[in-house]
This record gives structure tokens, C-alpha cells and sequence, in this order.
């Protein structure tokens, strides 16, 4: 260990076995458990309620978390040099979510859902307290998303020299784009706000980054981590993020993505206004706009050969994700 972590490490009451790297930060085996060392890079003021989530959590026996430990002084963050901020946190043990392991996915989406359940009414009802704490607007992000995309394909067409994904992306752009008015569209004739309006005031807390990597299979009991993206939100945007990153890299296997949401409303059944605003987020293209955004964003001079790829990959899964959505969900044009 380096005299830089060694200086974070002396201001707890930790007794250190041994350590070694990990996750981009410093894995401490101790006499008290296995935790991780890393310098803070979240929201300072959104910690305090993040550890009550965490709390709520541990306490209803839901899973594993990776609570922040206190130090000497009872605070959850550290100094260190050069007016850096460093946190431990406790870790499981036990190995990430495979994606490619139907056990793993189906525990993964029960986990979840009993998180949904727990994670409600968790944080002070104060309209400060709750402003800070609120989410993106779907719709709101959906509309910014369609404008971008629009000037994108704009700047493409201008350019008299056009790469592989220019070319890739301008050939597609206009179904792209209907698809993403079409969503839209399909929100606001939802009554999105009505979903929106009931997750503020019952205060129903998304995890934010619900992926495979802050899933742990554990021998015992599962674990979940990285909640600094909680937030108060519908908490379907959380079971949207998970299927789709898993169903892009299972091809959307339609037999898996139904025995994964059955787990889920197992635990938690949806309501119909839910399914359809799952399937919404489904149909939207995420993936483009990513790629769209990162691109518009950053040096047009070069643009890497995986974008392209990625781009091609997602024109690839058009028609299984279209047939998975109008099967599981009866949902498409």
C-alpha cells in the first residue's frame, strides 16, 4: 500500500490485513471484513441520505450494501493531500452479476424489485430535501434527446468529407428519428406525470445505475453497490436500464426478457401504465443517442472504429428488439 493510502487508512479504527487493488481503487482486507478505499468523487450532500437508504436496506434484510464506515471522527469522508476527499465503504465478497448466467439475471431482477419495495419513503418529506433529490424528467429528456439527434444528422449532412459512422448514421437517421418522435409521442399520451407525480409523493427511490457490475452473487446473499445515483424517480427507469444493457448483449432473447420481468413482478407486480412506460423506454433509441452525443460532443476530427461498431450492432438487433416488444408488451408502430 502507498504512503498516500496508508495517511486515509491511519484516521479509522481499521486493523489492515492486507491489500490490493481493484475497481479502480484499493481493496483493504481487514480484521472487520473486506472494504474498499477510493477517493470521493460523489455529492458531498447527497451522502448523508444515501447511507439512510443504505440503511433501510441492511435493516429489512433486502441484500448487501456498501455502507460508508465512519472514521475516528465519526465522519464519512477523509482528507487527504492536495484537498482531496477519500471514503472507505464496505465490500462484499462474491463475484458480479454474469450476464450471460439466467440464474444470475433472474436473481438480479428479484433483488431489485425487492428494493423498489424497500426504498420508499425512506428520505425527509421536505420540498427542499426532495427537489435535491429528484431525478430527471423523462419526457423533458426525451424531447432534449430527439433535438439533439435532429442536429446531428444536420452537421452530418453539411460535412463534404463523411467517415463510417457518418455515412452509417446518416443512412439511418430518419427512422432513427421517427422512432424517437414515435416514443415520445407514446409518453405524453401515457400521462407520464401521472407515473412521475406518484413516484414524488410516495417517494419512490431508484438505485440510478442498476447494471451488472454493482451486482454481486455472493454464497450467502446477494449484494448491490454504487448507490451515489439514487434518486427520487419512477422506479421502472431503473428495471429499463438493466434489461436493455442486458438484452443488447443477449441479442434480446424475448424467452429471457419475459422470465426476467416475471421475476420482478414476483415481487412486484407492475401496473399496466408501468409496462407501457417500460416498453417505451425499450423502444426508444438510447444507444444512438449516446453514440450520437458522444460524437457531436467530442473531436469530429476522429472518431474511433468502436462507435461504429457499436452503431452497426445496434441496426443489427432492430428487428429482434421490435419483435421483443411487440410480443412481451404489444407495443410498436
Amino acid at each position: 500500500m502507498n504512503e498516500k493510502a496508508l495517511q486515509i487508512l491511519e484516521q479509522y479504527d481499521i486493523k489492515l490485513l492486507r491489500s490490493f487493488g481493484g475497481r479502480g481503487a484499493i481493496m483493504l482486507e481487514t480484521e472487520q471484513g473486506l472494504k474498499i478505499l477510493k477517493e470521493f468523487a460523489g455529492s458531498k450532500t447527497k451522502l448523508p441520505y444515501e447511507q439512510m437508504l443504505l440503511g433501510r436496506l441492511e435493516e429489512e434484510g433486502v441484500c448487501q450494501v456498501d455502507r460508508a464506515v465512519a472514521n475516528l471522527e465519526g465522519e464519512l469522508l477523509s482528507a487527504g493531500e492536495y484537498d482531496t476527499t477519500w471514503i472507505i465503504k464496505n465490500w462484499p465478497s462474491g463475484k458480479e452479476c454474469d450476464t450471460h448466467n439466467e440464474g444470475d439475471l433472474i436473481k438480479s431482477m428479484q433483488i431489485l424489485a425487492r428494493i423498489h419495495q424497500a426504498a420508499r419513503g425512506v428520505w425527509p418529506s421536505e420540498e427542499e430535501i426532495t427537489a435535491r433529490l429528484l431525478g430527471n424528467d423523462r419526457e423533458t429528456e426525451l424531447e432534449k434527446h430527439n433535438r439533439e439527434l435532429k442536429r446531428v444528422q444536420g452537421f452530418i449532412r453539411s460535412k463534404r468529407r463523411k467517415g463510417s459512422f457518418e455515412l452509417l448514421f446518416l443512412k439511418y437517421a430518419q427512422e432513427i428519428l421517427e422512432d424517437g418522435h414515435y416514443a415520445l409521442n407514446r409518453l405524453e399520451t401515457l400521462g407520464y406525470d401521472r407515473l412521475r407525480q406518484k413516484a414524488l409523493e410516495e417517494e419512490h427511490i431508484c438505485h440510478g445505475e442498476y447494471i451488472h457490475h454493482n451486482i454481486f452473487m455472493g454464497r450467502r446473499e446477494p449484494a448491490v453497490v454504487n448507490f451515489g445515483h439514487s434518486e427520487i424517480n419512477v422506479q421502472v427507469n431503473d428495471i429499463c436500464l438493466f434489461l436493455r444493457k442486458i438484452m443488447e448483449k443477449q441479442n434480446w432473447n424475448e424467452s429471457l426478457a419475459g422470465q426476467m420481468l416475471s421475476a420482478y413482478e414476483k415481487e412486484r407486480p407492475l401496473s399496466g401504465e408501468e409496462r407501457t412506460y417500460l416498453a417505451i423506454c425499450l423502444y426508444y433509441p438510447e444507444k444512438v443517442w449516446k453514440l450520437a452525443h458522444h460524437y457531436y460532443n467530442a473531436n469530429k476530427a476522429w472518431i474511433p472504429e468502436k462507435s461504429t461498431e457499436k452503431l452497426r450492432i445496434f441496426l443489427g438487433q432492430e428487428t429482434q428488439r421490435k419483435q421483443m416488444l411487440k410480443h412481451l408488451f404489444q407495443f410498436g408502430i
